[in-house]
């Protein structure tokens, strides 16, 4: 009896040692699938409005420019609504990309900086762990002014409130031009 209590010590040791490792070297299956994003949405509702701007590059990276409108807003202007909106516009239907962001939010994170124009943006949306989201904003313009808005999506960004340097991988980089009046 004693043989057997020390034969089987090892043989469960060994066991679970082996069954530890497998689970260790088990594939991470966090790999996506990278997206085509060919279409940028900028949707803003406020008072008295209702608009949407476009960075549209039909034909992907390389080949025809981008077709970018510019966002042309209201000066002293409180409370303009931002969503935005990500489409793969190569398919047939349109492919909404938004929803699939929306469901990994707290993989994503959305930033969002104004250059030169007189607007200021605040977050308007978390995700689901309480994080910065930022598929929602709240836009404030002040004195007429230009400049750009300059939209990223980071992907498993590493530090969500450090929206200078989140880390991660970068879905996309965008620019619009801009125009308080």
């Amino acid at each position: 009896m004693i043989r057997t209590t020390f034969f089987i010590r090892p043989v469960a040791l060994a066991m679970l040692f082996t069954s530890l490792t497998f689970q260790a070297c088990k594939d991470d299956d966090t790999t996506t699938e990278q997206e085509n994003i060919t279409t940028v949405e900028v949707h803003l509702t406020g008072p008295g409005m209702d608009m949407k701007f476009y960075w549209r590059d039909l034909d992907g990276p390389g080949g025809t420019a981008p077709v970018i409108d510019e966002i042309t807003l209201p000066a002293m202007t409180d409370n303009i609504m931002c969503h935005l909106h990500v489409y793969d516009e190569s398919k047939t239907p349109t492919d909404n990309i938004t929803e699939e962001i929306e469901a990994e939010n707290v993989d994503h994170l959305f930033v969002l900086t104004p250059t030169g124009a007189d607007v200021s943006i605040a977050s308007d949306d978390t995700d689901d762990n309480g994080a910065p989201f930022n598929l929602e904003t709240l836009w404030t313009t002040g004195s007429a002014s230009t400049g750009t808005l300059n939209i990223k999506l980071h992907h498993e960004p590493t530090d969500k409130a450090n929206t200078a340097s989140p880390g991660g991988e970068t879905d996309f980089d965008v620019t619009f031009p801009v125009k308080i009046q």
